[in-house]
């Protein structure tokens, strides 16, 4: 039977082109192309350097002003220059590599710079709400306590940021259009194309980039001055104004975020610009407070957390400027080492021994691939070793500080008691045991991701013993005892913690078959999220209240409460994990999603168990409003793992 191209009228019919974005007709938006993103990071550019050009110009233009209009304060000329000079720096980086074509870096720089931008903006709007208190040195600063109100450089510092923020945008658009190109994430050696950043540069860069931003996270929330000028007043961050401490805590996620995600890349180029954007922005913040402490006058002296802050952004910079260096010289030694012939191997077109069986080319691969796979066993083993070492420390460094004194307090004074270091026990017995789990390679996969919740407990529990200790030392003769530096120390030490869990599970899914991506699981993210909801409502009411020592009425500060303590940021932090690890489980593999809501559910519960242990600060307590939808949270989140149990026995 003869077949036709012709249609009923008689004409040939010509072929139909089939779009590439399945038909629709459109042109598909993730095809590669590298003018596009030039052309978006040149705009990212144009629009750093305006907003940092802003940023620079507000203490020119005046900041702040006197209420009636007369008088405006000055800046420190030198803070002034040095807040100008780094709100600058990324994008005068992103220039030069903008021109030598490296897109990607360029846009990594202004995403590093513009993430921390973000929380530089949040920071500039005490302005409006708070000037005197704010603490601006670099824009003004108040000779009297008379009223203060925001001029056009508040405008200008403001608008500054946010452009930064909105160049940090396009600059992740064009680091993403450039992922797609043939090439991005490439090495001289096959072992290294595709592996995380982390990896690829090693353990010691790595750990160093992580501590500098825990270090510099931690800073943010350190006293940034030390005055004696009764203008200037330094009021705790989590006590200040909600500016003042919602900026700290966006500063924080954003370093930490950005740490994360460089070392997560697969491009050490775009790592190193993302570490050092951020790392130059956040100087523009924290370096500007150690200068203008520095140059203040004798009053007012730079606080630790300018000095430290300094330190950690300092060692970003450097990390990041030290890491496609480290990657080279790693790549050229793996190559080296593969191009080396085996001394066991018989040389090439050398004669064998008679009787000697050569190995065939498939067994030479199988057992290359055997060798491969017990690296990576190797090198995940590791990783849960570190992560279960760290988690143990830290379990014994929060135990010991619970049962040392946490106030140094006269000896012939009464030693309050600090009930909160009973949830800190709590936690330290939850993590040590999740923790010894990750020593046996046998169940260290399983176990981790709940690890990865369980950690959150320390903080949290440390932040409610931490804010006894505020409120105490007010008191003169009241000093923090070696109980609290330690419980400080475990904090630290238990985010570490966090992020070697986090190195861990990255090296399990590097060895796992992701070529299929899981799909969402509505049912445990109905379930789950639902579970998640009720606990941070528990989360956020107090479990109990009662009658305190004076015949007051007393109840542990809500979220409604503000400014908030540190009591209520450690519950917050515990919120914010639970709600992320329902979220993430909804997408994850069975056994890893069960681990994490399952620990979710602990975390909760050692929350909960606060009810109980510390209640007896309280005469004739009774149940608080969060009691309810506390248990409720972990009834559902308890309920979502057994759905996934059950969908994975299906």
């Amino acid at each position: 039977m003869a077949s036709s191209t012709r249609s009923p009228d008689g004409r040939r019919a010509e072929p139909e082109r089939i779009p590439s974005s399945g038909g629709t007709g459109l042109t598909a938006v993730e095809e590669p192309d590298p003018a596009r993103a030039r052309r978006g990071c040149v705009l990212a550019v144009v629009l750093g350097l305006v907003g940092g050009v802003g940023v620079a110009s507000a203490p020119v233009l005046h900041a702040v002003r006197s209420a009636d209009g007369v008088a405006a304060p000055s800046a420190i000329g030198a803070a002034a220059l040095w807040a100008a000079v780094f709100a600058l720096a990324a994008p005068v980086l992103a220039v030069p590599a903008l021109v030598a074509r490296r897109t990607a870096v360029a846009g990594a720089l202004l995403a590093g710079a513009g993430a921390v931008s973000l929380g530089a903006a949040v920071l500039d709007t005490q302005l409006w709400t708070d000037a005197i208190d704010a603490n601006r040195l670099e824009l003004f600063r108040p000779e009297t306590a008379a009223e203060l109100a925001a001029g056009s450089g508040a405008y200008a510092a403001l608008g500054g940021h946010l452009l930064i923020a909105f160049a940090g945008l396009l600059g992740m658009v064009a680091v993403h259009r450039e992922s797609l190109m043939d090439g991005y994430g490439d090495a001289r050696s096959s072992e290294q194309v595709g592996r995380a950043t982390g990896a690829r540069a090693g353990f010691l860069p790595s750990a160093v980039a992580v501590v500098a931003a825990v270090v510099l996270v931690g800073a943010l929330f350190a006293p940034a001055f030390v005055s004696e000028d009764p203008v200037i007043l330094v009021p705790t961050v989590v006590e200040s104004d909600l500016a003042a401490s919602a900026g700290a805590g966006l500063l924080a996620a954003a370093v930490l975020i950005v740490v994360a995600s460089a070392l997560a890349s697969i491009s050490p180029p775009v790592a190193s610009g993302a570490l050092v954007g951020a790392g130059l922005a956040a100087l523009g913040v924290v370096g500007t407070r150690l200068v203008a402490g520095l140059g203040a006058g004798e009053r007012i002296q730079p606080g630790p957390g300018a000095v430290w802050g300094t330190v950690g952004a300092g060692v970003l910079v450097l990390v990041g400027v030290c890491i496609p260096m480290v990657d080279r010289a790693r790549d050229s030694r793996i190559l080296k080492t593969l191009a080396t012939p085996s001394s066991s191997a018989p040389a090439q077109g050398a004669p064998a021994k008679k009787g000697a069986v050569t190995p065939s080319a498939k067994g030479v691969a199988k057992a290359a691939l055997r060798a491969e796979a017990a690296a990576a066993r190797a090198r995940i083993a590791r990783w849960h070793v570190a992560a279960g070492t760290t988690g143990i420390v830290t379990a014994v460094l929060a135990a010991a500080g619970a049962l040392l004194p946490v106030l140094d307090i006269p000896a012939d004074a009464v030693r309050p008691d600090i009930y909160a270091t009973r949830v800190v026990l709590v936690a330290a017995l939850v993590l040590v045991v999740g923790c010894v789990w990750l020593l046996l390679s046998e169940f260290a996969s399983t176990v981790r991701p709940a690890v990865g919740v369980l950690w959150v407990t320390i903080p949290f529990s440390v932040a409610s013993v931490s804010q006894s200790v505020v409120l105490a030392t007010d008191v003169p003769g009241i000093g923090a005892g070696i109980g609290a530096a330690l419980l400080w120390c475990a904090a630290v030490t238990a985010g570490v913690t966090g992020v070697l869990t986090w190195f861990a599970g990255s090296a399990e899914r590097e060895e796992i078959d992701t070529s299929e991506e899981p799909s969402t699981s509505i049912a445990v993210l109905a379930v789950g999220g639902l579970g998640a909801v009720a606990a941070f409502v528990g989360l956020g009411l107090p479990l109990f209240h009662g009658t305190d020592a004076r015949g007051d009425d007393y109840a542990p500060a809500s979220f409604a409460e503000f400014p908030w303590n540190l009591d209520v940021w450690g519950r917050v932090l515990l919120g914010v994990a639970v709600v992320l690890a329902v979220i993430v489980a909804s997408r994850a593999r069975p056994a890893r999603a069960v681990a994490l809501l399952l620990g979710s559910a602990v975390v909760v519960g050692v929350y909960l168990l606060s009810w109980p242990l510390t209640a007896a600060r309280v005469t004739d307590p009774s149940m608080g409003a969060g009691v309810v939808p506390t248990t409720v949270g972990i009834v559902l989140i308890a309920a979502a793992a057994a759905l996934t149990t059950r969908s994975r026995n299906r």
